[in-house]
Formats: C-alpha cells, structure tokens, sequence
C-alpha cells in the first residue's frame, strides 16, 4: 500500500456468506479524507483460491462500469497475503432495511417511490447488460438481484451493488459449473434455480420478484425450506398481487406478470423495455417518484424510527496503516471470522436447531451431502442441486402398469371365453387388445 493513501476503519457494516464489508474513512496527503466502503473476504475463506478469484474477478467485472446507479468500484488493493476491493460509500441503508424499517414502523412505501426505485433498477442493469469490449457483448448478469443488493442513499439515489457472483463472457478467473446455481433462491429466475445457462433476462426476472416483494410486503416465491421455494420458483406460480392488495393497479400487476414468466422468450427482453414501461405508468399515475421525494419519505421514516446512516454515527474509529503503512490488514484489524448478519435474509428459525435437519432433508432430497448445506441457513455459498423427482412422470408411469395389469386380466378372460363367442366379436377384441398393448408399451418409454 501506498505511503500517500491509508484507510482509518471506523466500523464493520456487514458480513455474507464471502466476505465483510467495513466503513472506512480514506486519508491522503494535505489533510484529504473520503468516506468509503472496504470489502475483503473472510478470513476464514481467505485461503481458498476459489474465493480470492471471485473476489478479482468483481474488481474487473466491476471497473469496465461507470454508472450513476451503480456502486463504483475505486480500486483494488492487495495487503499482505489479502485482497480488499476499495468502494463508493453510499450514506443510506439497503432496500431490505429499508423495506423492515418500514414495516416495522407501520410506514407504506408508496407506489411512485416503489416504481421509481425499479425502474432506476432497471436503467442500471440495461447499462450493464449492453456492455461491450472491441465490438463484442460482454455478457454480463449480475444473477443476485435482491433487495438487500440495492442499497438507497439518504438523498434519494438508488445503486445497484455487489458483481460477487456476476457471470461475464470475458477473462473470468473462477468459472461456474454446469448445474451449480449461485445466488439467493427467493429472487431467481426459474433457469437460474434449475442451474441452466443464464443470459441478461433471469436478471429481470428477479427485478420483477423485487418489485412483487415492495408493492405486496410478500415474497412471490416463499417457503418452509430452500427446496420449497426452488420447486416454486421454477414452476412460476404465485399469488396475484390484487388478490393481496386491494385495488392493485392493473398496469403494474401485468408489468410484473410479464417480468415473472417462466418462459424466457415471452418475458421482458431488455431492462430499457421494462424501464421505458415502468416510466409510462409514472406518467399516467401523476405522482413524485424520483430522488427527492424518495428522499423525502426516508427522513419521514428516519423521523419516526430514529435509525441514522453510518457516516451519521462514527463512533470510535479504528486504525489501519496509520504509520505502519503496508502492514497486513487482518492484523490491523485484529477481528474474528463471523458468521452472516445483515447481508442475507434473516434466518426463518433459529439456525442452531434448525439447520442441520433442514440441511439433511434437502440433502437427501437433492441428493447433496448433508455437510455441504449445514450452513445455508446462514451464507450464500454455491450450491449444485439436482431437480427433484417430477410427480406426473411417476404418475404416467403407475397408470400404464395398471393398464397393462387390467389388459392381461381382460385378454384371459377373453381367451377362456373365445370358442363361444362369434368370429366377428373375437376379431374386434384382438384389435383392442393390440392397440390397448402398444399405447401402454409407448407410456413406459422414457
């Protein structure tokens, strides 16, 4: 590290299933000093190769966008044995914060502000999706889309944050398997649960999912374990937002109709598609939906809740270079590996008791070693699941065994009564039986 640029920690924001993110304050020469977020992987993590390499691989995916709605990636910066990605401080709070604050606080988001968050959504990820290097398509999707990846300054910005798990067509250092689905399984689309080659539209899948969850309070796809919800996810079936909402807006339920179909090619096509939509439907409704009035409403909520933004409440602030400029950041920081605490969902159950029979069940049903999901209650680690068994084939299956079965029964009837029946009666049995024997021989073929 540089003797000109040193970082003063002042306090851990969150930590994920990878890596801890840390409120920072960077110093440089003739007094200057910039708030900005410091995010390195866990130490626990931070000997596996495949983690450092998703780790550099958000910094490169990260430094070909520049976006007004997008968290900027400043640097990236190597200490000791230890990557750490430097990032734009953005002084708010997530859009899952937010959302509970709000809940909690009996405050409704309105519609305007819900529609003007995704829409700014939007206009990042079409500014994402339609990247290029020297004339080609770069391929990215950002596959984690959720609220708690959307963070809200207190001035009413919207920014998408956290490429940690993007796929790129380009130099990627850690490539993902076929079959292994990465992300969080409420807010994937069908493809991405069924680990299926993704392009830019599952991304709009999950801004549908988001938009569900902000003009509902619910989740489209919830369930008692991940399993549920991936079986959920993957058949595309929800309860209508007007069954939830009275007086739901109709331009907005078909909106997300749209974006939550299961067949790719009849979805959205392009987030600038979904935005332009989105900006139609403001217009029509009249209403305040951009940064200041979202910022108003936040100090509204502020003012009921009392909850401060991070740069609002400094506390004590720890050092790191200071003189020792260039010194391992692990010691410096002198913390213990956490487990997850505001960066995923918070956990349906008490983790302690629940996870490791949740984990054994959706082992044995996936057909996953129990070890592998003991701790998904809690992170966000790749996991490789294989779909589950699909009842109408079993089905199909167990009709055609008991027709063949009704069908001998039949055919011995008819043959201990064939010398006394007419030769006319015995030739339209013989057909039947023909028939009834291949279309029960064709059901059985896989």
């Amino acid at each position: 590290m540089s003797d000109a640029t040193h970082y003063r920690v002042l306090r851990k924001i969150a930590s994920g299933g990878m890596a801890e993110i840390f409120l920072a304050v960077q110093v440089g020469v003739e007094g200057f000093q910039k708030h900005v977020v410091l995010k390195r992987i866990l130490p626990s993590l931070a000997a596996e190769p495949s983690f450092v390499r998703m780790l550099l691989d958000e910094a490169h995916i990260a430094s070909t966008l520049n976006h007004g709605n997008l968290v900027q990636v400043l640097d990236l910066r190597h200490s000791g044995s230890e990557y750490f990605l430097v990032l734009e401080f953005v002084d708010g709070w997530s859009l899952e914060q937010v959302r509970r604050r709000a809940q909690k606080a009996k405050l409704k988001l309105p519609l305007p502000l819900a529609l003007g968050i995704v829409g700014a959504l939007c206009r990042a990820l079409a500014y994402v999706h339609s990247r290029t290097r020297d004339g080609r398509p770069l391929g990215i999707v950002h596959r984690d889309v959720t609220p708690q990846n959307v963070l809200l300054s207190a001035e009413g910005e919207v920014k998408l944050a956290d490429f940690g798990i993007a796929k790129a067509a380009f130099g990627k250092r850690e490539k993902s398997a076929t079959g292994v689905i990465k992300g969080k399984f409420a807010y994937m689309s069908p493809e991405q649960a069924a680990g299926e080659e993704l392009d830019h539209r599952s991304d709009l899948f999950s801004v549908g999912t988001v938009l569900y969850l902000l003009t509902t309070g619910k989740k489209p796809f919830d369930g008692a374990t991940d399993l549920d919800v991936i079986v959920q996810v993957r058949k595309g079936k929800y309860e209508k937002p007007s069954s939830l909402v009275r007086d739901f807006n109709p331009d907005v339920e078909r909106l997300i109709a749209r974006a939550l179909r299961v067949n790719k090619n009849t979805r959205w096509q392009t987030a600038q598609q979904m935005a332009d939509r989105i900006d139609a439907i403001l217009r029509e409704l009249g209403q305040p939906s951009g940064p200041a009035a979202l910022k108003r409403w936040l100090e509204n909520l502020s003012g009921r809740d009392g909850i401060q933004t991070p740069a609002h409440d400094e506390g004590d602030a720890t050092q790191m270079d200071g003189p020792q400029a260039g010194t391992n950041i692990t010691r410096d920081l002198d913390l213990e590996p956490v487990s997850i605490v505001s960066v995923q969902d918070e956990p349906r159950t008490s983790p302690t008791l629940a996870a490791p029979a949740r984990a054994a069940r959706f082992a044995e049903m996936s057909r996953v070693p129990p070890g592998a999901l003991a701790d998904r209650e809690f992170t966000s680690r790749t996991r490789e699941i294989t779909p589950p068994p699909r009842p109408f084939r079993r089905w199909v299956k167990r009709m055609a065994i008991r027709s063949l079965v009704a069908l001998a029964l039949l055919g011995g009837a008819g043959y201990l009564a064939r010398p006394y029946l007419p030769a006319r009666v015995k030739q339209t049995a013989d057909e039947w039986l023909r028939r009834g024997l291949h279309r029960a021989s064709a059901q059985l073929t896989p």
